[in-house]
C-alpha cells in the first residue's frame, strides 16, 4: 500500500475512534448525572482531527520503520491527552482526559479483536470494560 494511502487510512481510523470515544464519554457522563463540557461540533472535530493526525503519523512511523517498537505508541497517547487537556483547559480535569484515552484504547482493542477473529477476547474486553464502568458509576453516584 502506498505510504500516503496508509497514513490516510490510519488517520481516518484514529479520527473515527476519537469521535466514538467522545460520544461514549459524553453518554457515560450523562449516565453519572454530570455533564461533560464539550466545545462546538466544529471545534471538537478540529481537535479530534489534529489529535488523530498525531496518532496516525506515529502509528505509520512505527509500522513502517520500527515494527518492534509498539511500546513507543505511549508517546502519541500522551500527546493526544495533552492536546485535549489544553483544548478543554477550563472545563475538564485529569479524569476526563484519562477516561477519553481509556475509551479510545477500549474501542481500538475491541475492533482489533473483532477484526482478527478473536471473538472471545472481544467479549472479555467488552464485559470487563462494562464492569469497570459500572463500578465507576456506582462509586460516582454514591457521592
Amino acid at each position: 500500500m502506498h505510504a500516503a494511502m496508509q497514513l490516510s487510512v490510519f488517520w481516518a481510523l484514529a479520527f473515527v475512534s476519537l469521535c466514538i470515544a467522545l460520544v461514549l464519554l459524553n453518554l457515560f457522563y450523562n449516565l453519572i448525572g454530570d455533564g461533560l463540557e464539550l466545545l462546538s461540533l466544529g471545534k471538537e472535530a478540529m481537535i479530534a482531527g489534529i489529535a488523530a493526525l498525531v496518532e496516525a503519523g506515529s502509528l505509520w512511523l512505527v509500522v513502517t520503520f520500527v515494527p518492534a517498537a509498539g511500546r513507543a505508541m505511549i508517546i502519541p497517547v500522551l500527546i493526544v491527552a495533552l492536546i485535549y487537556k489544553v483544548a478543554h483547559l477550563e472545563d475538564w480535569g485529569r479524569f476526563e482526559v484519562f477516561l477519553l484515552v481509556i475509551f479510545q484504547v477500549f474501542i481500538g482493542c475491541l475492533v482489533v479483536s473483532l477484526f482478527t477473529g478473536h471473538f472471545q477476547a472481544a467479549m472479555i474486553i467488552l464485559v470487563g470494560f462494562a464492569a469497570i464502568l459500572a463500578i465507576i458509576v456506582a462509586f460516582a453516584k454514591s457521592f
